[in-house]
């Protein structure tokens, strides 16, 4: 062992610099080696204010770098990323090769190959208008009930993205509101419907609506219901004698109206003798909305004779 000892440490000075100098010419073989690796590019676009791009801002690309091991080594397996800056006034469809310029801090000794170099985007001008709000339902209230107003706050919004897009929309919906089975007055707060507009800035990303909920109504005919002349000084007549009012109301309150409370009338006190056509005036019961007089004008006679007293 002593031996074996003795014959390590004979010119252990030679010995170890031919071991440092085995390393340095291992590290000078091994850097100069060409190592080729496959890597995505993640290729990016930007604008230019008052533009923006229809379809992705990014996409990807297959790429093989070339190099010596000591550079091409140091790259991970995330993905490279490329910008690429639009100029102003250009839009439209544009063409792109895509090379190692467009990547920051490349270096220029690892060469680059981009399969499928070259790259579409389309540009277009941004345009910003106001738009009303539009209600989207869906499904039918409660039986026996209906919709009587719907409101929404705000009414109108600000929106911006493609001119192409926005140039031809009336207005902008809400996102589908349900309103099956509903039954009593509500209010919802709900989204704006953006599917298929592309790249979209509002003013408002939701809005309040409410929705006025009131018994279903139905409309009912009183036949017959005699005309009468309010402030009569002559003798006077009326062609027809007798008219037709349709009102309108919820059955539960049509159901108790009945002929005598409606009145048909037309006044005639400022009125002298002659033949006139004078619109019949009518009073309808509360909670109930006139519908139709039929007819609605009649021909009013009134003679010389004045109204006896008795």
């Amino acid at each position: 062992m002593n031996r074996f000892i003795k014959k390590l440490f004979v010119n252990f000075q030679y010995k170890i610099t031919a071991l440092f100098l085995a390393a340095i010419f291992w590290y000078i073989v091994q850097g100069e080696e060409v190592l080729e690796i496959n890597r995505k590019i993640q290729v990016k676009f930007n604008v230019q204010k008052g533009y923006l791009i229809k379809g992705p801002a990014s996409l990807y690309k297959d790429a093989t770098l070339s190099g010596s091991r000591a550079l091409v080594g140091d790259f991970t397996s995330s993905p490279l990323e490329a910008v690429i800056n639009i100029p102003k006034n250009k839009v439209g469809e544009l063409r792109f090769r895509l090379d190692k310029e467009f990547i920051p801090n490349w270096n220029p000794r690892i060469k680059l190959t981009v399969h499928d170099a070259y790259v579409n985007v389309h540009v277009e001008e941004k345009l910003t208008r106001t738009l009303q709000v539009k209600e989207l339902l869906q499904g039918r209230p409660a039986e026996g009930y209906i919709i009587e107003q719907i409101s929404i706050d705000p009414k109108k919004v600000l929106i911006s993205g493609l001119k192409s897009e926005i140039g031809k929309l009336v207005n902008i919906s809400t996102e589908p509101l349900s309103i099956t089975g509903i039954q009593k007055s509500q209010s919802f707060e709900v989204g704006l419907l953006k599917n298929e507009l592309g790249p979209l800035e509002l003013s408002n990303e939701r809005v309040k609506v409410s929705i006025q909920v009131g018994e279903e109504k139905i409309n009912k005919k009183f036949r017959a219901i005699p005309i009468e002349l309010e402030g009569q000084r002559f003798e006077t007549t009326t062609t027809p004698k007798n008219v037709s009012i349709t009102i309108q109301g919820t059955p539960g309150v049509l159901s108790f109206v009945k002929d005598t409370d409606l009145k048909a009338f037309i006044e005639v006190r400022q009125l002298e003798p002659g033949k006139y056509e004078k619109k019949t005036q009518v009073k309808i019961p509360t909670d109930t909305i006139l519908i139709e007089t039929e007819p609605e004008l009649a021909t009013v006679e009134i003679s010389k004779n004045p109204v006896s007293d008795n």
